[in-house]
């Protein structure tokens, strides 16, 4: 009779199994930021494509109409009685006019028959005016972490993450004159006046030949951040007082790092900036390039009853680490850092229409148009 034996396999002992644990966990812990890195590399060259794609739009409209599109347009005037009819209340953003040039032809025709202000959407699915809540997808940023208005979670006006670039003056949306401001006035507002900024967008159709500082060297589009809360970065704050007497310092001081100091400034009258994509105020859809990027935002003002359309400094931003990305007025697309050279920002802002050199370093000379600065490629 044979016998059988059974080999015995030695066990792990529980000291081994927690060393194996451990040692995975550590693998995970080491590979977890190296696929968040990837998908942040993803999301970054896709908002590239997007800007790239705005400014590509861009070219194509001045190939069309030898005249760059205005930063805000459409019919009417932004007084609601003086041109009469329903109209867009001359409040429409580029974004809109470049809507044929980024294969949204359609979505163009439906706006032009509704022919309505881009922030009323006539309260029913069923009216033309809903087009406004239309969004799409190359006007968002995929970094973005703000989907829902901050000072109305329900209300849908278009989302966007992309501005015109105004420049490095306090760039404004309204005519004010001689104390009287465009909104409050029919006849200021009938004659439809071109506002020009010192970067290349404004209210008005300039030529390419007017940005005399070379596409390559002057910022047409930029990127800014999406509030996603009441304290983010994204809101604008209200500060009472002379623009002409405006330092910047004043609005770089109102934020922490963290949050804004003083959130009783910070406007929550209408809708957020980045939450209405077809409106043209550069409150909604435009940039300064005073302050660096990811830095505050502040509209500077006195009584005013739309503070919103009044000029301030609309800071560039994203939620790329350590900047955003810009496009250049040739199409080229740029990383800009946060700590890039803002000169002295204790001078008040050159006149919209004034010439010279940006006192704000090399972050305004990338906005001024025609300032006469020389940049270095590496700057």
């Amino acid at each position: 009779m044979k016998k059988s034996f059974r080999v015995l396999r030695p066990a792990f002992t529980l000291v081994e199994l927690l060393v194996v644990i451990a040692i995975i966990g550590i693998l995970v812990g080491l590979l977890l930021p190296a696929v968040q890195a990837a998908r942040e590399a993803a999301r970054r060259m896709q908002c590239g494509n997007n800007i790239k794609q705005i400014s590509l739009a861009c070219h194509n409209y001045e190939s069309t109409f030898k005249r760059l599109p205005p930063m805000q347009t459409g019919s009417g005037g932004v007084h609601p009685g003086s041109i009469q009819g329903s109209t867009q209340r001359f409040a429409m953003s580029g974004h809109f006019a470049l809507l044929p040039y980024c294969e949204q032809a359609p979505l163009f025709d439906q706006f032009q028959r509704a022919n309505w202000a881009p922030w009323d959407d006539g309260g029913s699915a069923a009216s033309p005016r809903w087009v406004c809540r239309t969004m799409v997808p190359y006007l968002n940023c995929p970094s973005s972490v703000g989907i829902a208005e901050p000072t109305n979670i329900n209300r849908q006006r278009g989302l966007s993450n992309y501005g015109f670039c105004a420049g490095d003056n306090y760039a404004g949306s309204q005519i004010v004159q001689g104390g009287t401001q465009e909104r409050d006035s029919t006849a200021l507002s009938a004659q439809k006046l071109e506002i020009k900024n010192r970067g290349i967008y404004g209210r008005s159709w300039p030529k390419m030949a007017e940005n005399t500082d070379g596409s390559s060297n002057t910022i047409a589009i930029a990127e800014y951040d999406r509030p996603n809360s009441l304290s983010s970065l994204g809101m604008v704050v209200l500060q009472a007082g002379d623009p002409s007497a405006y330092s910047p310092l004043s609005c770089r001081a109102q934020w922490n790092g963290r949050a804004y100091l003083t959130p009783s400034l910070i406007f929550t009258g209408d809708t957020a900036r980045g939450y209405r994509a077809w409106a043209g105020n550069v409150f909604f859809n435009g940039v300064t390039t005073i302050l660096p990027p990811n830095s505050p935002s502040c509209m500077v003002a006195l009584a005013v009853n739309n503070p919103h359309w009044c000029s301030g400094i609309y800071s560039a931003g994203s939620k790329h680490t350590g900047g955003c990305l810009v496009s250049m007025g040739d199409g080229s697309v740029r990383f800009i850092s946060q700590s890039i050279d803002t000169g002295n920002l204790a001078v008040v802002a050159p006149a919209a229409n004034g010439g010279g050199a940006s006192p704000y370093g090399v972050w305004g000379a990338l906005g001024s148009a025609r300032g006469g600065e020389t940049i270095n490629s590496d700057e």
